[in-house]
């Protein structure tokens, strides 16, 4: 029999604001890469930063888990701006921002060496180095040189951590866990955000937060509203960004763009487990259920083509029969140097990479588009300032290119944060909500809300994933309407951790079989079976 857990809406825990009217203040919601940027960047401007994560731990968030790399600059190669730009546009089947790409490539690797490279202000990461100490740079699909930065397999543990403790230790940076941002406080009269409304579920009390300079955003992407993901299972990448910033009417563009990754573990009835693009470029072959190599049958370029040409050619040899990625030929120590957590993940799952072949199938990975912001991290909402994968920078079009992420969450957070005007100043303010709501079902809101996650999924895997139809992503959006009312009546009737998340979930879901729908022409990650017109260049060439 399933045990009912009653609450009380009212509880009141106090709250204590840090800072005094004469500073500057600011909210970041996130505390990855991008958050961790942002204020860093702002406290070192002396601005009073509070950081909310919705987890129990700072750590746990999207970038903690990416496992490939960091872009930077070999300084022994020929490598230049212009070449990481052209292989960023290339991948984004050139839909990408001139303008937000030639920034992050002149940028990136600066921001790399100022905040992730021997920086006793930020972070001090322990990128591989040779015997000399010489930091190592690897290659990853279409990129033209080996340019990539990374520790051991899980560059995102390393840099978040790092990251996270450099915040831990300003004076001037607070972090709050177990809150999640429901909504945004808008202004009626100037339309401009200035705070926050939170959900603390480790108490759950409610209260809106405020401070003098608004909000920047940084709760990662939506790939979790898909039955396949390569992110944890449970509430997280759940689209929280594009949901609040929908609310308040700002610009969300490319959400269409939803990046498969190639290759993650096909495992029945389990999480699908990334096996990192770090593989392939270290000289994995895709291989099909004859082990036969397959990749070339699609791309010139074979496992390193772009990611969408890899995914779909994987969705296609799985439909087949299967698809396996094969790594047995190199070297078993070296793999287990190289790849120690995949390796240590599939040995626990009696697995020996070394030996045999890994089945593999795509999952949803990234969110190439999200709330339109310009180059300093500025959303059509003054007040609203966002980075990271719930933004959108215009840097990867239609297609996002590896080991991008990291870098362009580093880079607009950092613009961010440096772009901020600390003459503005304020307290925080915040203010207790008593909703004054009887008692309620906690469980039964959950159950509920647990369900429809799961009818979301379901929806956004067979109809608007890899493969797209007209007819599928219309279809998709009429039911998917029907779940958000659902939704939305959960989370009035009481909040919850699960009821905030799905009511998220819901929105982003929403927004992304609108715009896959609204957008007849195939490019990229956005494939669509019987599109109007084949060629994306053809028409980005027209408009």
């Amino acid at each position: 029999m399933l045990l009912l857990r009653r609450l009380s809406c009212n509880a009141v825990p106090s709250f204590r604001a840090f800072s005094s009217s004469s500073d500057s203040t600011l909210i970041v919601v996130g505390t990855g890469v991008a958050g961790s940027a942002t204020a860093l960047k702002a406290a070192s401007n002396g601005i009073h930063v509070h950081m909310l994560n919705s987890s129990s731990t700072s750590t746990n968030c999207n970038s903690y888990w990416a496992q490939g790399g960091i872009i930077s600059r070999n300084p022994s190669s020929s490598d230049t701006p212009d070449y990481l730009s052209n292989d960023i546009m290339n991948a984004g089947v050139q839909l990408n921002d001139p303008c937000a790409v030639s920034q992050l490539s002149k940028l990136g690797p600066k921001r790399v060496t100022e905040m992730l490279l021997n920086s006793s202000e930020y972070a001090e990461i322990p990128f591989e180095r040779d015997e000399s100490g010489v930091l190592k740079y690897t290659l990853e699909a279409a990129h033209s040189h080996p340019r990539i930065l990374y520790w051991k397999d899980w560059t995102g543990k390393a840099i978040t951590e790092g990251l996270a403790a450099a915040c831990a230790k300003h004076p001037l940076i607070t972090t709050t866990t177990s809150t999640i941002v429901h909504d945004l406080i808008k202004s009626p009269s100037t339309l401009t955000i200035s705070g926050v409304s939170c959900y603390d579920h480790s108490n759950n009390r409610t209260y809106d937060l405020q401070s003098s300079l608004g909000v920047v955003l940084a709760t990662g992407g939506l790939n979790n509203i898909y039955e396949h993901s390569t992110n944890p299972t449970g509430y997280n990448a759940v689209g929280t960004t594009v949901a609040l910033g929908s609310r308040v009417s700002a610009d969300i563009k490319d959400v269409e763009y939803v990046q498969f990754h190639p290759t993650a573990l096909n495992m029945p009835d389990e999480a699908r487990y990334l096996l990192t693009e770090a593989l392939r470029g270290e000289g994995a072959i895709l291989r099909d259920s004859s082990g036969r190599a397959f990749a070339k049958d699609y791309h010139p370029n074979g496992e390193l083509a772009p990611r969408d040409v890899v995914a779909r050619a994987v969705f296609e040899e799985d439909s087949k029969g299967g698809a396996f990625l094969d790594i047995s030929h190199r070297d078993p120590t070296w793999l287990k140097q190289r790849f120690p957590s995949i390796h240590e993940y599939l040995s626990n799952k009696n697995i020996d990479m070394t030996k045999v072949l890994l089945p593999c199938v795509p999952a949803a990975h990234y969110t190439c588009g999200g709330v339109a912001v310009d180059l300093k991290g500025n959303s059509s909402i003054p007040g609203l300032r966002v980075a990271g994968e719930g933004s959108r920078t215009g840097v990867h079009g239609g297609n996002r290119l590896a080991s991008t992420s990291l870098l362009e969450g580093l880079v607009w957070g950092a613009e961010i944060g440096e772009d901020l005007d600390s003459s503005i100043t304020g307290d925080f303010v915040t203010t207790e909500r008593d909703e004054n709501r009887s008692d309620f079902d906690v469980a039964s809101v959950d159950s509920r809300s647990d369900e429809l996650l799961v009818e979301l999924r379901s929806i956004m895997w067979n109809q608007v994933g890899i493969v797209r139809t007209v007819s599928g992503t219309s279809s998709a959006y009429e039911q998917i309407k029907s779940l958000q009312l659902e939704a939305e009546a959960l989370f009035q009737t009481c909040k919850t951790m699960k009821s905030c998340m799905i009511r998220d979930a819901t929105v982003a879901g929403g927004l992304v079989a609108k715009a896959a729908n609204e957008n007849r022409v195939s490019g990229g990650t956005h494939f669509i079976e019987d599109d109007v017109v084949a060629d994306a260049g053809v028409q980005s060439a027209q408009q």
